[in-house]
C-alpha cells in the first residue's frame, strides 16, 4: 500500500510540472473498461482483507496503542519537567534569601563605645576582625565578644541556619578565626573545619556566593548533623577582609522536595555543575559525587532524566526515572492489542497467501527496476504482462521514468546557466575597481612628475594587467601568474609612492597550483590601503603558500597598523551577509575581499574561502583556503 502511495504521489509531481499535461492520462488505458467489468486481482485482494476486518482492527490498534504511549510519555514529562521547575525554583528562592544573610556584614552598624568616628559605618565589622578601637589588654575578649554578637545575631535570623564561622587575617597577617553556634556551645577542630569546607581550595577574590557540598558537623562538640555550607568573602575599601561560612540545615532543602508529591519510582538530585550532590531521596548519595552515575543514566535506554538549566547558584535539579516501570500498565495493555492483532492475522493469513503470491513475482521486478531509478538511471521499462491494476502501473512506471529524465534535464541545464550568470555577475564587479585603481595610480604619477620616463613604463605594466584580465577566457589559472600580475600592481604602486612597499613571495614550489583568477590583487591592495598606508606608506607584503592534505593554503601577511576585534567583527559578517562591503559614511570598503570570497565559495563551497587574523600594532594575515589542484595537461589545452 505504502509502495503505491507512494508511487501515485511521485507521478502526479511530475506530470503537474509538464510531464504530462492531464493527470487523467495516469488511469487512461485501452483495455480499462474490459479491467473494470470483472474483479481485478487488488480488488480480490482487498476485499478479502476487508471482509476479514484485519486492517481497520490492524490500524486502530495500532493508532490507539502509539497515541496512548506518546500521549501518556508528554503527560509524564511534562508533569515531571513542571515539578522539577518548581524545585528549582524553590531552592533558588531558598538560596537567595541565604544570599542576602550573607551580606549581612556589609550593613552591621553595631555600635560600641570603642569605635572611632573616623570610619563608616559600614566599616564596623572590619573594625571587629582586626581589632581597632579596642584597649590592647582587653581587645582579645572583647574581639571575640563582639564578634559572637555578630555570629548570634546571624544564626538568630534563620533556624535552619546551623552555625557561622568567620576566617580572616588581622592587620599583622595573623589568621584570626571565629565560630559559633546555637546548638553546639563549643568548637572541636580548626584544622578539620577548614579541611571539611576546603577552605584553600575557594576563591579568596571572587566576589559572588560559594556553596560548600553537604557535610556533617564534626568540628562541633555534640550531635554531628548534616548540613550544606555557603561562603562569602568579605571586602572593604581596601580589599578582602575574610570568608564567612553558613551552615545550612540540609532538612531546609528536604522540605522543599516534600511540599511536591512524588510517585516514589523515580530518584531526584540538586548537583553543582562538578555533579556534587547537595540533596537526593537516596542518602546514600548526598555529599557524593554522582556525574558518572547521571552520565550512566542518560545513556540507558529506558531512562528518562529530566534536567534544569542551571541557576545562578549553579545548581541544577535532576529527575531519573525508569521508563520500564512508569509504562508498566501501558506496556501491558499495548502487548495485549498487539496478541490479538497477531491471532488475527495468523487466521486471515491462509485467505491471503494465495492473492499475496500471484502479487509477489511482478511487484519484485518492479522494484528491482525501482532500484535503478535510484541509481539515477532512466533507461528502463518494465514488460507489461497483464490489464489489471500491476499492469497500469508497469505502464505509468515507464512513464513516469520517461517524465523524470526529461524534467532532470532541463532542470540541470537551467542550473547551470543560473550559475555560469552569478559568477560573471561576481566578475564584473572587480574588474572596474581594480582598473580604476590603477589608472588612478598613474594619473597622480603624470602629474606629479611630467615628463617621467616612468609613465610609459606604468602604462606597460597596466597593458600587461589589462591583457590579463580581458585576455583568454581563463577562470582558473596557475598562482604564478596570479603572482606576476601582483608584482605588476606592486611595481605600479612603489612608482607612485617612492618604492617604499616591499613584496615578498615564498611559494615552496606552489606556483603550478590552479587558482580563480584575479583573487591576490584585492588582498594585496587592501593590505597597503588599511594597513601600511596608515604608517606612512612603508612596510612589507608577504606570500606564502602551503599544502595541508587536499586544501591549498596561500597566505597574504603585511606588517601594517592591525585591525581591532570590532573591525575583524564588521568583516566576518560582512562575509556571511548579501552585502557588496562595509557601507561608511561615504563609500563602500571591502569590495575586494568580499568578492574573492564568495566566488571562491561559489566556486568550491563554504569550506573554503577568506580566513582573518590580525594584531592592532604588529599586522594582519589573510589566509585564503582552496582545494588543492595541480595543472594538468587538459587544462593547459
Amino acid at each position: 500500500m505504502s509502495f503505491l502511495l507512494k508511487f501515485v504521489t511521485v507521478s502526479v509531481q511530475i506530470e503537474n510540472t509538464g510531464g504530462v499535461k492531464n493527470i487523467d492520462q495516469i488511469f487512461s488505458h485501452p483495455g480499462k473498461r474490459e479491467c473494470m467489468k470483472s474483479f481485478s486481482l487488488y480488488q480480490k485482494f482487498a476485499l478479502t482483507i476487508i471482509l476479514l476486518g484485519l486492517l481497520p482492527m490492524a490500524v486502530l490498534a495500532t493508532f490507539i496503542a502509539n497515541r496512548m504511549i506518546r500521549d501518556y510519555s508528554m503527560a509524564l514529562k511534562g508533569q515531571y519537567e513542571q515539578a522539577a521547575g518548581y524545585v528549582d525554583s524553590s531552592v533558588e528562592s531558598m538560596l537567595d534569601s541565604y544570599n542576602t544573610v550573607s551580606k549581612m556584614p556589609y550593613f552591621y552598624n553595631f555600635s560600641t563605645d570603642h569605635a572611632q568616628s573616623s570610619y563608616l559605618s559600614f566599616d564596623y565589622f572590619r573594625q571587629i576582625l582586626y581589632g581597632e578601637g579596642y584597649e590592647p589588654e582587653m581587645m582579645e575578649e572583647s574581639r571575640r565578644q563582639d564578634m559572637e554578637n555578630f555570629l548570634q545575631y546571624i544564626q538568630s535570623v534563620d533556624s535552619y541556619i546551623r552555625g557561622v564561622h568567620v576566617i580572616a587575617q588581622d592587620n599583622s597577617g595573623k589568621k584570626q578565626s571565629f565560630h559559633y553556634s546555637v546548638y553546639n556551645t563549643f568548637f572541636r577542630d580548626e584544622e578539620l573545619f577548614e579541611e571539611t569546607v576546603d577552605y584553600e581550595g575557594i576563591d579568596k577574590d571572587g566576589k559572588k556566593l560559594m556553596l560548600v557540598p553537604p557535610h556533617t558537623t564534626d568540628y562541633f562538640y555534640g550531635m554531628p548533623e548534616t548540613v550544606f555550607s555557603m561562603a562569602r568573602n568579605y571586602f572593604d575599601l581596601r580589599g578582602v577582609v575574610g570568608t564567612i561560612f553558613i551552615d545550612i540545615d540540609l532538612k531546609r532543602m528536604e522540605d522543599i522536595f516534600r511540599s511536591v508529591e512524588f510517585t516514589g519510582n523515580e530518584i531526584f538530585y540538586v548537583v553543582n555543575e562538578a555533579g556534587d550532590c547537595f540533596y537526593s531521596n537516596r542518602e546514600e548519595l548526598i555529599g557524593e559525587n554522582v556525574a558518572e552515575e547521571l552520565q550512566a543514566a542518560d545513556a540507558q535506554k529506558n531512562n528518562l532524566l529530566i534536567r534544569t538549566p542551571e541557576n545562578d547558584y549553579g545548581l541544577s535539579v535532576i529527575i531519573s526515572l525508569d521508563t520500564e516501570t512508569a509504562f508498566g500498565a501501558i506496556r501491558r495493555m499495548q502487548r495485549m492489542m498487539y496478541v490479538f492483532v497477531a491471532m488475527s492475522v495468523l487466521a486471515l493469513f491462509a485467505g491471503s497467501f494465495y492473492f499475496s503470491k500471484r502479487l509477489t513475482k511482478p511487484m519484485h521486478e518492479m522494484i528491482d527496476q525501482m532500484s535503478m531509478v535510484e541509481t539515477g538511471n532512466f533507461d528502463i521499462e518494465l514488460p507489461i504482462r497483464s490489464g489489471d491494476e500491476i499492469g497500469i502501473l508497469s505502464k505509468r512506471f515507464n512513464q513516469m521514468s520517461s517524465a523524470l529524465k526529461s524534467y532532470i534535464n532541463q532542470s540541470y541545464v537551467a542550473q547551470i546557466k543560473q550559475n555560469e550568470a552569478e559568477l560573471t555577475a561576481l566578475k564584473s564587479q572587480i574588474y572596474p575597481h581594480f582598473l580604476y585603481n590603477t589608472l588612478e595610480i598613474i594619473r597622480m604619477t603624470a602629474l606629479e612628475e611630467e615628463g617621467s620616463e616612468q609613465v610609459p613604463e606604468m602604462i606597460e605594466a597596466l597593458s600587461r594587467q589589462i591583457h590579463y584580465l580581458i585576455g583568454p577566457m581563463q577562470d582558473i589559472v596557475p598562482l604564478e601568474k596570479e603572482i606576476d600580475i601582483v608584482g605588476k600592481y606592486v611595481y605600479l604602486l612603489n612608482c607612485r609612492i617612492g618604492n617604499k612597499l616591499q613584496m615578498m613571495v615564498n611559494a615552496q614550489g606552489g606556483l603550478g597550483v590552479q587558482v580563480p583568477k584575479l583573487i591576490l590583487q584585492p588582498i594585496v591592495e587592501n593590505a597597503y590601503m588599511h594597513g601600511i598606508k596608515p604608517k606612512k606608506g612603508k612596510g612589507s607584503i608577504m606570500i606564502e603558500t602551503a599544502v595541508n592534505g587536499e586544501q591549498f593554503e596561500i597566505s597574504v601577511m603585511d606588517n601594517g597598523v592591525g585591525m581591532d576585534e570590532e573591525a575583524l567583527t564588521k568583516i566576518m559578517r560582512l562575509f556571511e551577509s548579501d552585502e557588496p562591503g562595509i557601507k561608511n559614511e561615504y563609500n563602500w570598503q571591502s569590495i575586494g575581499l568580499k568578492n574573492v570570497h564568495d566566488r571562491i565559495r561559489f566556486l568550491y563551497g563554504e569550506a573554503y574561502g577568506i580566513r582573518i587574523t590580525s594584531t592592532p600594532g604588529v599586522g594582519t594575515m589573510v589566509r585564503i583556503l582552496l582545494p588543492l589542484r595541480e595543472i594538468t595537461k587538459k587544462d593547459e589545452e
